[in-house]
């Protein structure tokens, strides 16, 4: 996989944005469209999306897609399970395990 460096940074900043959307709705979402907009954390979000979009397509311009697209995806299921866990108190449950070490059984078969 090249530019290995450009696919951790993107898959942060995915988790980044998906982390400051779970911010925003902390307090309820605002009824008022104006104060959605305008929300700190969902502008943060936005920014962080648009930065991980511009670096993914530099990345499948120099890897295969089959390969590179499903690992990033992985990385960030596996990352926004432990920010849920870790910021957030969400529940470590068997099943959620269980998916994720399905997942990283399929990044370890896919990538050899």
């Amino acid at each position: 996989m090249k530019a290995v460096y450009l696919v951790a940074l993107a898959v942060l900043l995915n988790v980044g944005a998906q982390f400051s959307i779970k911010l925003a709705g902390r307090g309820g979402v605002p009824t008022s469209l104006i104060q959605q907009v305008f929300n700190p954390m969902l502008i943060l979000a936005v920014g962080l999306y648009g930065l991980s979009f511009v670096l993914t397509v530099r990345i499948y311009a120099v890897n295969e897609l089959s390969v590179v697209a499903p690992f990033m995806a992985a990385c960030t299921f596996i990352l926004v399970y432990l920010v849920g866990y870790l910021f957030f108190a969400e529940p470590i449950t068997l099943a959620k395990s269980l998916g994720l070490l399905f997942i990283v059984g399929g990044m370890f078969l896919l990538l050899r």
